[in-house]
């Protein structure tokens, strides 16, 4: 009925069909996680961007002499694009930070940090409640000795934060 010609170019297209249409699906799994990260920033409550006295009191720790019982400081929370980046605008301290969920008016994001001596994961879990937020903040500190794990810190703080008038870091800290 069909040339073997025709088989030939047949079963050529179907193969090129099946190599165009699996990677793909591919791009599409990866880009649905890709599309994930964008909508997750799109999806952070406006009210959380801006700068924020943020007030902790230490709940855990399995080394009190590293971590502090209570701290006052400032951060400021912004976006550009798709990035979401925590700075603290006394001491210049700045990072991207990765969201890993977004659930109403709650927000969880990772922040990293890895040296050759050291990781450090800081998850900050808020919930926004009109010009205050409030929630958790555990900080994890790896160190390594040579390449070899020697000790982890661990401390987690209830944190407290009220807005603080002024529409960026830098505009408010001029005035003072």
């Amino acid at each position: 009925m069909y040339t073997s010609k025709f088989k030939t170019i047949l079963i050529c297209a179907v193969f090129t069909v099946f190599a165009l249409i699996l990677p793909a699906k591919t791009v599409l799994a990866e880009g649905t996680v890709i599309k994930g990260g964008i909508s997750l920033s799109n999806q952070v409550p406006k009210g959380f961007f801006g700068t924020w006295k943020v007030t902790s009191v230490q709940i855990y720790t399995n080394n009190p002499s590293l971590f502090t019982g209570k701290s006052i400081d400032y951060w400021n929370l912004s976006k550009e694009n798709d990035v979401i980046t925590l700075s603290n605008p006394v001491s210049g301290a700045e990072a991207s930070v990765t969201l890993e969920e977004v659930e109403g008016n709650t927000i969880k994001f990772v922040r990293k940090q890895d040296k050759n001596d050291e990781k450090v994961r800081e998850t900050p879990i808020l919930t926004l409640d009109g010009e205050n937020f409030y929630g958790t903040d555990k900080i994890v500190i790896e160190k390594y000795k040579y390449g070899e794990h020697i000790r982890t810190d661990i401390v987690e703080y209830r944190i407290t934060a009220q807005r603080v008038s002024g529409s960026s870091a830098g505009e408010i800290f001029s005035k003072m």
